[in-house]
């Protein structure tokens, strides 16, 4: 009889290790995420609180600010809903598409109502002294202090387990 501790160790002991390893690698959390897009390794990440979310960046040509606001789907994909800019030079659209709405407000221009969806998108943290943000709820998160300058990096949410958010680092609210 002094052996059936033994057996119920031996059998404890694995489920218990499968468990942990299961928990460790199963991805749980939701977050937003970017990739380094020589590597392909995980670059950086935020958990996802808010659905909402806006990219905040200084335009390279006419040096204005630009503001994207995204909405993500249940599925993960990202909806671009509008976007606020300042000049019309190049690389800035110059009238909205079909079902968007094109306002004119207070010396900005804003397309309204959009509805372009993606799986993720692609980012260059430039290396230039201009800004570059990620704004989620009441947090902003300066890119260029989180994220290598002269990189480019592949943008999406995904479901994370606790071992790839131990390989990745955490973004540092600004």
């Amino acid at each position: 009889m002094h052996f059936l501790p033994r057996r119920r160790a031996l059998v404890v002991v694995p489920v218990l290790i499968f468990f942990i390893f299961a928990i460790a690698l199963f991805p749980l959390k939701r977050s937003y995420v970017f990739y380094d897009n020589r590597t392909e390794k995980l670059a950086g990440y935020l958990p996802l609180e808010e659905t909402d979310f806006q990219i905040k960046y200084i335009h390279s040509i006419h040096l204005s600010e630009v503001l994207e606001s995204y909405k993500v789907l249940p599925d993960n994909r990202l909806k671009l809903v509008e976007l606020e800019y300042e000049d019309f030079n190049i690389g800035m659209p110059s009238n909205a598409g079909e079902g968007e709405t094109f306002v004119e407000k207070d010396g900005k221009y804003f397309i309204k109502n959009m509805k372009r969806e993606l799986a993720d998108f692609r980012l260059l943290v430039g290396d230039v002294d201009a800004g570059l943000y990620f704004l989620t709820g009441e947090k902003e998160f300066d890119l260029k202090k989180n994220l290598e300058r002269g990189k480019s990096y592949t943008f999406r949410v995904q479901r994370l387990s606790a071992f790839q958010q131990l390989k990745g680092v955490k973004l540092n609210e600004q």
